[in-house]
């Protein structure tokens, strides 16, 4: 059965319409729990069960006033029984209105919670239906799942190794004002764990980045995010902390601030050493042609695949657009903004994309301005990104990868990153941008897989605002009351 044709019987049958099901699809979808086959006999026996609810709900109620006026820590075993009928009759009567008839086959079709768990799936996918078998489908959407669990698996392992390290390494080596917390490394760990190696290989590097290199700076954060950031990548530590500290040096004579060339080197890290002058040459275009744009919002638009000039206007757009709409938040909106214009997307589509992101995201991030700009400059369609995410949070949750509620969200969005099922996965794509199929001239500088600017900004614009709410609240205030 083709994937489109099961999204329209369960479609049909969820909206209680006939959905003519053959002999062959039946038993796809009832074998595998999408569907429950009901015969004429048990809908008739239902029937007359409901028949006889509103009499007994009465005498439930009934009987409940007078068993709360008896003394007794127990209800009378008759009640119980009342109770236990009542509950059942309010299922068929449920189960009754929910049933639809099936000609071809003579019974009646009743949708499970697994058939509307699917449903979702292929409405949220079903652009990418076409061609491709039900069972194809599920299979791809299992084993996407199945990855998401593996990774946090894997976070998991490289945090036990990273706190480790930290509790059995001499205090005089790591002054307290610099030890890292579980979330620190929670946040760490999620971003090495994107890399399906040996969690100790990983664990191992960001322990050398993070004790052998001269940092320059005592900001815990810019140390923990650089130090996540270096030894996620592919190389080995030597080559990578050479580049790092030359990009630094460079940096320096580019006006960066010292404060700044930390994460400003990091999220450069993974550009090729001969496209590092055009970048850097694009970076002070950029500047020129608006001199108030940090280097941050000016690295995104100069890894895109857009002239400055260009790309300034996409910026500009983007922000009169957000602005009409009403988000106004200083450099909230302006992250947001860099993030789009980067993008892939037409300039007309940003802000559309944006606003339907920021719907979905309302809540869950304060502001949410960067992370909805982050899920819609992705090259998946708006509502395929949030439902990767949510798929996320779900996975997070399901695994208790966190201690603080607050985390999750966080959390969730960095597992999101490159992933999605059915072969869509990107890894370069969000920032920065990915490359467009017809490339403009002249070209834009190279873009590396890797894309470690994308957590540079989740560092920035997400966990940061994130870790300083932490150190300066209760914990009681941003966790979940245990009962029991």
């Amino acid at each position: 059965m083709e994937s489109d044709r099961a999204r329209a019987i369960l479609q049909m049958i969820q909206d209680r319409q006939e959905a003519s099901v053959q002999a062959s699809e039946r038993e796809e979808l009832v074998s595998q729990g999408f569907l429950v086959s009901v015969d004429t006999p048990t809908r008739d026996g239902w029937t007359a069960s409901v028949a006889g609810l509103a009499a007994l709900r009465d005498r439930v109620r009934e009987m409940s006033r007078v068993a709360l006026a008896t003394p007794g820590p127990v209800a009378p075993p008759e009640l119980q029984q009342m109770v236990a009928s009542l509950e059942e009759l309010t299922r068929q009567k449920t189960n009754l209105e929910t049933l639809v008839w099936n000609a071809p086959t003579q019974e009646y079709f009743l949708p499970t919670l697994a058939g509307r768990n699917v449903l979702a799936d292929l409405t949220t996918w079903q652009r990418r239906l076409e061609g491709r078998t039900f069972p194809d489908f599920l299979r791809e959407m299992y084993d996407y799942r199945a990855a998401l669990f593996q990774a946090v698996s894997r976070a998991s392992a490289i945090q036990g190794g990273l706190l480790w390290d930290e509790e059995t390494r001499d205090a005089e080596e790591t002054p307290m004002e610099l030890s890292f917390t579980n979330v620190d490394f929670r946040f760490a760990a999620m971003i090495l764990a994107k890399r399906a190696i040996n969690p100790s290989l990983l664990v191992s590097a960001f322990q050398m980045f993070h004790h052998d290199t001269n940092w320059g700076s005592l900001n815990k954060v810019d140390r923990l995010i650089g130090s996540a950031i270096l030894a996620s990548l592919p190389w080995d530590f030597a080559t990578v902390r050479n580049a790092f500290e030359r990009l630094r040096v460079e940096l320096q004579y580019h006006g960066v601030q010292p404060e700044d060339r930390i994460l400003a080197a990091a999220s450069l890290a993974d550009i090729p050493q001969s496209a590092w002058a055009e970048v850097l040459e694009r970076i002070d275009d950029l500047h020129r042609g608006r001199p108030t744009l940090n280097f941050l919002l000016a690295s995104a638009l100069a890894r895109s695949a857009y002239e400055p000039a260009e790309a300034l206007a996409r910026f500009e757009d983007a922000l009169t657009g957000m602005a009409a709409r009403g988000y106004k938040d200083g450099i909230h909106i302006e992250a947001a903004a860099s993030l789009l214009a980067a993008g892939p997307m037409a300039r007309e589509t940003m802000v559309d994309r944006f606003s339907v992101a920021m719907s979905h995201l309302a809540g869950t991030f304060d502001p949410a301005f960067a992370p909805a700009a982050m899920i819609a400059a992705n090259p998946l369609e708006p509502l395929e990104a949030i439902d990767v995410f949510r798929d996320c949070i779900a996975v997070v949750t399901r695994s208790s990868f966190y201690d603080l509620t607050l985390e999750i969200e966080e959390l969730a969005l960095i597992l999101s990153y490159g992933v999605a099922p059915m072969g869509l996965g990107y890894l370069a794509a969000n920032l920065p941008a990915a490359p467009p199929v017809q490339r403009v001239a002249p070209m834009a500088p190279p873009v590396s897989p890797l894309a470690t600017s994308w957590y540079v900004w989740h560092g920035h614009y997400v966990y940061r605002p994130i870790g300083w709410y932490i150190a300066t609240h209760p914990v009681h205030v941003h966790t979940v009351a245990a009962f029991g």
